[in-house]
């Protein structure tokens, strides 16, 4: 038999959960406001977390879960280069901006963010001919890119995975005359 009551019920759908589970509206949501549907994408994502700060780093991003950015992260690893100088890749910057090394020196560049980057010399107008390097081509989390500077001189670096640049993600290696 069954019971009554407010017991056995499911609560009412929130109405803005309704349209989220509108297929009509994430169509058009995805045609003319594609950030739009990538953020709401985000919020339904989100939804079933007790709080904010339980969301995984990179949540908002699109990023893989955390066990399979671990998994992504371990295969691509790439150990810096012994007595060469490191540079971290988060959040959309180089720490360090500004890097002074003698001619000689090893530079890795190991990504710590849940998305792709890439290590590109100059600027995005540098023309090929003057670089001192192609990009590394995107890499993930863990991933690692390595260039020995021999030349000295002012160097310019930027991210060239879209729309990094445009972001701020550039640095300086000043690369000084080595010691004898």
């Amino acid at each position: 038999m069954a019971t009554s009551g407010a017991a056995g019920r499911e609560p009412p759908l929130h109405w803005f959960q309704r349209v989220l589970d509108s297929i009509t509206f994430l169509v058009l949501l995805g045609v003319f406001f594609p950030t739009g549907l990538y953020t709401v994408w985000s919020i339904v994502e989100l939804r079933d977390l007790p709080n904010f700060g339980d969301a995984p780093h990179g949540a908002l991003h699109g990023t893989l879960p955390a066990a399979a950015a671990t998994t992504r992260a371990a295969d691509a690893a790439t150990p810096a280069v012994p007595g060469g100088v490191t540079v971290e890749m988060r959040s959309l910057a180089f720490t360090p901006r500004v890097l002074e090394i003698p001619a000689g020196t090893t530079v890795t560049w190991v990504n710590q963010d849940p998305f792709d980057h890439a290590v590109a010399y100059g600027t995005p107008d540098t023309p090929a001919a003057e670089r001192l390097f192609e990009s590394s081509g995107d890499f993930g989390q863990g991933g690692a890119f390595a260039f020995t500077f021999d030349t000295p001189g002012t160097h310019d670096i930027y991210c060239s995975t879209i729309g990094h640049y445009a972001a701020g993600m550039a640095m300086t290696v000043v690369v000084t005359e080595a010691t004898p």
